[in-house]
C-alpha cells in the first residue's frame, strides 16, 4: 500500500514537472534553436535503459555482475515479442503528442487528453475482466468534467493559431488516448502475468524503444538531422525534458505494477491541476478564478471518491498468483 500511493505520488509530481519543463523549453525560441522532438524520445529512451539497467543491477542482481548477466540471459528474453506491443504503441503515443501540442492550444489538448482515463477504464474492462463500480464510473465522468471546467476557465476557445490545424490536433489526440489506454492496460497485464522485475520489463521497453525511436527519427527528420545536427538546440531545459520523461516510464511501470491503470489516469489529471497553480507562479499565464476552484474541487473529490472504492486491481493482482500456485 505504502508503494502503491509512493508511485502515485511520484506519477503527480513528474507529469507537473514536465508540463512545465516541456512548455519552458519551447517558449521564445526561434524555428532554428528548436530541438528536433524525435531526438528527444530517442534520448529519453536511452536514459531509460541507463537507469533501468543500474537499478536491475543493484536491486535484482544484488550488485552481482554474474547474477545480472544471468538475469539478462535467462529471464530478459521471455515476452519479449509480448513487448514489443505496447513499446510500438509508447513510441507511437511519444509523437503523437508533439503533433497534438503542435496545432492545438494547452488547455484544448489537456482537456480533450483527459478522455484516455475513459479509454484506460473500457480496456481494462476487456481484457483484465476487472469490474468497475457505477459509483466508480461517476467519479471517472466528475474527474473529466472537472478537468475541462479548470482548463477552459483559462481560455475561452482554443486553437487555430497561424500555422496550426485544429482537425490535426483533434485527430491526434484521439489517437493518442487509444494507444494510451490499450498499451497500459496490455503493460500492466504482461507485468502482472509474469515474475520478471519492473527494471528488467523496462530494460526490454527500451532496447525495443531505442530501435523504433531510432528509425523514426530517420525516416521522418533525416533532411533536419543533415542540416542541423542531431543536438541542435539542446540545454538544461531539453535536457531535463527527456530525463523527466525516461523517469516517467519507469513511474509508470511501478503504478501499473502497485496499483493499476485507472488510478495512473487519476494522477496524471491531479498533476494537471499542480501544473496549473506551478504555471501561475512561474509564468503568470492562469487566473486562479470561481471556474479553477470549483474545477479543482471536484477533481479532488473524483479522486477521493474512487480510490475509497473496494479496489478491483487489489482483486486483480490477488487472483493472478493463485492462478499461478493452482497449475
Amino acid at each position: 500500500m505504502d508503494l502503491k500511493w509512493i508511485a502515485l505520488a511520484a506519477l503527480i509530481l513528474q507529469n507537473s514537472g514536465i508540463a512545465i519543463t516541456m512548455r519552458y523549453s519551447l517558449l521564445n525560441k526561434a524555428p532554428e534553436d528548436k530541438y528536433i522532438a524525435s531526438t528527444a524520445v530517442l534520448m529519453s529512451e536511452v536514459i531509460k535503459l541507463i537507469i533501468s539497467s543500474a537499478l536491475c543491477y543493484l536491486l535484482d542482481a544484488k550488485g552481482s555482475m554474474k547474477d545480472f548477466q544471468s538475469i539478462l540471459n535467462i529471464e530478459g528474453r521471455s515476452d519479449v515479442g509480448k513487448l514489443c506491443v505496447p513499446s510500438i504503441l509508447y513510441t507511437l503515443q511519444n509523437s503523437l503528442q508533439y503533433i497534438s501540442m503542435a496545432n492545438l492550444s494547452a488547455p484544448v489538448f489537456q482537456v480533450l487528453y483527459q478522455m484516455k482515463i475513459i479509454t484506460t477504464a473500457v480496456f481494462s474492462v476487456m481484457m483484465l475482466s476487472r469490474k468497475i463500480l457505477a459509483t466508480q464510473w461517476i467519479s471517472i465522468i466528475a474527474l473529466t468534467s472537472g478537468v475541462a471546467l479548470v482548463q477552459l476557465s483559462q481560455q475561452e476557445g482554443g486553437g487555430g493559431g497561424d500555422g496550426q490545424n485544429s482537425f490535426v490536433g483533434l485527430v491526434s489526440v484521439l489517437c493518442g488516448c487509444l494507444t494510451s489506454g490499450f498499451a497500459g492496460v496490455y503493460f500492466e497485464m504482461v507485468l502482472k502475468a509474469s515474475s520478471a522485475s519492473i527494471w528488467l520489463r523496462n530494460i526490454q521497453l527500451s532496447v525495443i524503444g531505442i530501435v523504433l525511436s531510432t528509425a523514426a527519427c530517420f525516416l521522418r527528420d533525416s533532411d533536419a538531422l543533415t542540416q542541423r545536427g542531431f543536438f541542435v538546440g539542446y540545454g538544461v531545459d531539453v535536457w531535463s525534458v527527456i530525463l523527466l520523461q525516461a523517469a516517467g516510464g519507469m513511474i509508470v511501470a511501478t503504478v501499473v505494477k502497485y496499483a493499476d491503470n485507472v488510478l495512473k489516469g487519476f494522477a496524471t489529471s491531479v498533476s494537471i491541476i499542480l501544473s496549473a497553480v506551478w504555471s501561475a507562479a512561474l509564468f503568470n499565464d492562469v487566473e486562479i478564478n470561481s471556474g479553477f476552484l470549483v474545477g479543482s474541487a471536484v477533481v479532488i473529490s473524483a479522486v477521493f471518491g474512487f480510490s475509497h472504492q473496494p479496489s478491483p486491481a487489489k482483486l486483480a493482482v490477488d487472483l493472478l498468483p493463485s492462478k499461478s500456485q493452482s497449475t
